[in-house]
């Protein structure tokens, strides 16, 4: 008889087990959002603009996404200008985990080089901006970009201010600056740019 009731327990505990739903992931919704574009074309070299070539990675990124976990939503979808205030009530209305705004820089002096990654502190989010900011600076000294150095830098653009969600503001490289223009603009530059965000994003 003890034998039976045992046998009997151990039944039910493994139907139990073998009928219990796994807990599903949470989704994770990030929205990029590639800077400028139509008549605001953003920093200018000899015919290359930033709004197209930000444009450019955020649609190797759409392509080449594919973790059912995460959801990715992207500001433009063309070339068309949306102004600034379009685009934080776009991310408000998603409620995101994380904004990337993808850009690209400019200066006087051409040997200027690098990533650079903007957070705000004047927002509610202000430490996981910065937790994002370091974690991202890693992420990239990790993976060896061929643009080298990362900085991390504190700043108040309306995108990342003024958005209901952690964000950052990054700086792709300089297009003042030969070398990092040829990368910018090249196909297998602006793939390992769109690979490197996705790695960062589905961890």
């Amino acid at each position: 008889m003890k034998n039976t009731i045992k046998i009997l327990l151990l039944v039910c505990s493994v139907s139990l087990f073998a009928f219990t739903t796994p807990p599903t992931e949470k989704t994770i919704k990030i929205v990029i959002d590639a800077g400028h574009g139509g008549k605001d074309a953003g920093s200018y070299s000899e015919e290359i603009s930033e709004s197209q070539i930000v444009f450019n990675i955020t649609q190797k990124i759409k392509e080449l996404h594919q973790d059912k976990n995460v959801e990715i939503y992207f500001t433009r979808d063309n070339n068309e200008f949306i102004s600034l205030e379009e685009r934080v009530e776009f991310i408000n209305n998603i409620k995101p985990d994380l904004v990337l705004s993808l850009h690209t820089n400019a200066s006087n002096n051409t040997t200027n080089t690098g990533f650079e990654i903007y957070f705000t502190k004047n927002n509610k989010f202000k430490d996981q901006n910065y937790n994002f900011a370091s974690k991202l600076a890693s992420h990239l000294a990790f993976q060896n970009t061929s643009l080298g150095k990362v900085s991390i830098k504190n700043a108040n653009f309306k995108i990342i201010k003024d958005s209901n969600a952690p964000a950052l503001l990054i700086e792709l490289g300089f297009l003042s600056n030969p070398d990092e223009k040829h990368f910018l603009n090249s196909e297998e530059g602006q793939l390992e740019i769109a690979n490197t965000i996705l790695t960062f994003i589905e961890k």
